[in-house]
């Protein structure tokens, strides 16, 4: 009488283990989405040139960066993807 096969929903288990720890960032990481000038201290303030890229985005550059963590990172969302970068 063959054994059953065990092996391929075992792989597909550890496989889908293994992408979600990666997607979580690890166990105990936590994603830090506090602008820091180069010295450490906390920064509030935007480059110009970023704020002016941001300023003029699509429609469709807003819905792709509606997921951003803060307002630093959707205005760096915004200021660097273009329309033909967008999946």
């Amino acid at each position: 009488m063959p054994r059953p096969r065990l092996h391929a929903p075992v792989a597909a288990i550890l496989m889908a283990l293994a992408l979600a720890g990666c997607a979580s960032g690890g166990a105990g990481s936590e994603l830090d989405a506090t602008p820091e000038k180069i010295d450490g201290s906390p920064s509030y303030e935007f480059e110009q040139e970023d704020l002016d890229a941001a300023e003029g985005v699509s429609d469709a550059v807003k819905e792709y960066c509606a997921g951003a963590v803060s307002e630093a990172q959707r205005l760096g969302c915004e200021s660097h993807v273009t329309d033909g970068e967008i999946p």
